[in-house]
């Protein structure tokens, strides 16, 4: 009975230790290279998605979503968050001002959408849906940069409005008035574009 007891303490013990190490992975993370490595390959692939619907451009995404692991890594150490939420939440904030720098940067964005967008739809999930993927990806790119970043985390990151809200540190309620104002801007975008009024 007593070894089975302490057989059965130990199965706990050990249970409760590995569900304390993965809950405690992000502030393993500061220190820990292997923990750090494993927040990268869990975070990465959203990271990436999130910065090709930013960029339009595969290429270019590469590029931003490694710059973007590199500031964690050299951040991580002094990152405040317990949570992965507050992780999260701290790289998409991250991915999403090296995108908008990298926008600001490249004058060549314009000529990326027009050529990347197509090439984009061809592989895109949502292309079954069928809507001209081209002239959306154009209109997102008519917004202002942080509308830009709402839309995305809303609409093709399906974020919550307090999640996006923690991301861009505003209040909920301006982001929903945003995201409103941006898909109201895009479809008298889109409608001018399908009746051929706009030059530009």
């Amino acid at each position: 009975m007593l070894c089975a007891t302490i057989g059965v303490t130990m199965v706990d013990a050990m249970a409760k230790s590995l569900f304390h190490r993965d809950e405690n992975l992000v502030l393993r993370g500061r220190s820990d290279a292997s923990a750090l490595g494993a927040l990268y390959e869990k975070y990465y692939p959203g990271i990436y998605r999130f910065c090709v619907r930013r960029l339009y451009c595969r290429d270019a995404a590469e590029d931003v979503t490694s710059s973007v692991f590199l500031a964690v890594a050299r951040k991580m150490p002094g990152f405040c968050g317990e949570t992965e939420v507050e992780f999260r939440n701290w790289l998409y904030a991250i991915a999403a001002n090296h995108a908008n720098s990298y926008i600001r940067k490249n004058l060549r964005r314009r000529r990326l959408l027009e050529k990347e967008a197509s090439n984009l739809v061809k592989n895109s999930e949502d292309n079954r849906e069928s809507p001209d993927w081209p002239k959306v990806y154009a209109a997102i790119g008519k917004l202002a940069p942080d509308t830009q970043t709402i839309i995305t985390l809303r609409y093709f990151e399906r974020l919550s409005f307090e999640q996006i809200a923690e991301i861009v540190d505003k209040k909920p309620s301006s982001v929903r008035v945003i995201a409103h104002r941006g898909i109201k801007a895009l479809r008298k975008y889109l409608k001018t574009v399908s009746r051929g009024d706009y030059d530009g």
